[in-house]
């Protein structure tokens, strides 16, 4: 009787202590917050932790929200775009003007849960290019990096820690010459990365694009608009 109680008490605790050890165990399914960042932003991250950080090219690199509150509520400006607005949509004063209003509406949309998207013009952190939010969430950005095709892949291979799937297409650039095109593509569980070269005229190697996004995320917005 004493044997099979102490059998039973071994028995017990060995599983309590596996049961443990269970719990401790590490998730292996990446989340939100273990997501690289790219330019100090992740996929999937709300527009409010975007635009916290988004900053424009110019006027000192002042936040994005800041800017946009500032240019839209100066009497000066807002007398520029009525004047600009006057004088015609050729006019560049206007093209401009146009430009910063419509960029500070996408962010509001952005904060407000909206479908949209907004010009890199104000997160200058990525330097040229997109980003898309959706229901309010950034679900992807497209942006350029000046450096040779295989160092951004080298790079993101280490970034990503993961091997990515190369392809080659042979395209007609604007001159008529014949280029081809080299891409690298990573399909993670929870977002798809691009890196595209970018080639000048003469065919040369003037660096990448770099696309990233949830296409979970982006295939909602799709629907949406059917």
């Amino acid at each position: 009787m004493k044997l099979r109680r102490l059998l039973l008490t071994l028995s017990l605790a060995v599983i309590g202590t596996v049961a443990v050890l269970q719990a401790q165990q590490p998730s292996t399914q990446p989340t939100r917050d273990t997501q690289p960042t790219f330019k100090e932003h992740r996929i999937g991250e709300s527009a409010q932790q975007f635009f916290s950080i988004a900053r424009v090219a110019e006027k000192d690199g002042a936040l994005s929200t800041d800017y946009c509150r500032s240019y839209l509520n100066d009497p000066k400006a807002k007398k520029a775009i009525e004047k600009a607005g006057k004088k015609g949509a050729g006019d560049p004063s206007s093209l401009v003007a146009a430009m910063v209003v419509d960029g500070c509406s996408n962010i509001e949309a952005a904060l407000a849960g909206k479908d949209v998207e907004v010009d890199v013009l104000f997160a200058a952190e990525f330097g040229s290019g997109q980003v898309r939010f959706v229901a309010g969430r950034l679900a992807s950005v497209k942006f350029v990096v000046k450096a040779p095709f295989n160092d951004v892949v080298e790079d993101m291979t280490a970034k990503l820690n993961a091997n990515p799937q190369r392809e080659a297409e042979t395209l007609q650039n604007s001159v008529g010459a014949m280029i081809k095109e080299h891409r690298a593509i990573w399909t993670l569980p929870s977002f798809l990365v691009k890196v595209s070269e970018l080639h000048s005229l003469e065919g040369e190697d003037i660096g990448a694009e770099v696309s990233v996004s949830d296409p979970a995320m982006t295939k909602r917005r799709t629907n949406s608009l059917n």
